[in-house]
């Protein structure tokens, strides 16, 4: 069975459900909605989500939307390998981290990413320095889970990597995008500034199939 995936470029979440996907070893057609058409409030995408949002899987008899709605429906669909842990104790702690990353890493993210990339705001804005503090707190909760293990919660790719995965590689494209910038806020480096948080994106870029997650527009932009 091939799963249909309904995306936008570089949105986070449909990004996890994605990696949840290559994790499990599953195949999958990816759709791509244009958002500057507005393709994701269109009729026939209405159909499938009438609240317009992706990411939508469509197994051809059931659809299912909300990212971890779709995590947990795949862990129960394709227990192998798992995503949620094998015992109750890494079940806690890999939705703990998953929870964490649902709410703390992506409000920091978006509180500065939303300035930095759709409104033209720089370092001297109040808004982006506050967001800079709060992802470099974020940052270097991960890099440091991470300086344990090669995975967030353990040995091998979880949900909790899905989830806090595409929030991390977001930052490290501001970086890439706005060097100088992120310099003066102490994120660039990246690699520097978080070092083994740099490595596990590295790792989790050599999953077979990485390369058809990757953001299309990024791959349009690749010199940004």
């Amino acid at each position: 069975m091939t799963y249909q995936l309904y995306s936008i470029s570089g949105a986070p979440r449909p990004w996890r459900v994605m990696l949840g996907l290559l994790a499990k070893g599953l195949d999958f057609e990816l759709h791509t909605l244009d958002a500057s058409n507005k393709e994701h409030k269109a009729p026939a995408f209405l159909a499938l989500n009438p609240r317009g949002r992706v990411p939508v899987l469509n197994s051809g008899e059931l659809v299912v939307t909300e990212s971890l709605a779709i995590l947990a429906y795949l862990e129960k669909q394709h227990p192998h390998p798992p995503l949620f842990g094998s015992t109750a104790e890494e079940h806690a702690a890999i939705w703990q981290l998953v929870s964490e990353g649902e709410h703390y890493v992506n409000d920091a993210t978006s509180s500065l990413l939303n300035p930095l990339f759709f409104q033209g705001k720089d370092d001297t804005d109040g808004e982006v320095q506050r967001g800079a503090t709060a992802v470099r707190e974020e940052m270097r909760r991960l890099d440091g889970l991470l300086a344990r293990s090669r995975f967030l919660a353990g040995e091998r790719m979880t949900a909790a990597d899905c989830v806090c995965f595409p929030h991390a590689r977001l930052v490290l494209r501001a970086t890439e995008r706005f060097p100088d910038v992120t310099r003066r806020l102490e994120l660039h480096p990246f690699e520097r500034a978080f070092p083994h948080l740099a490595q596990w994106i590295a790792r989790v870029e050599t999953l077979p199939g990485y390369m058809k997650t990757f953001p299309p527009h990024w791959k349009a932009a690749r010199t940004d």
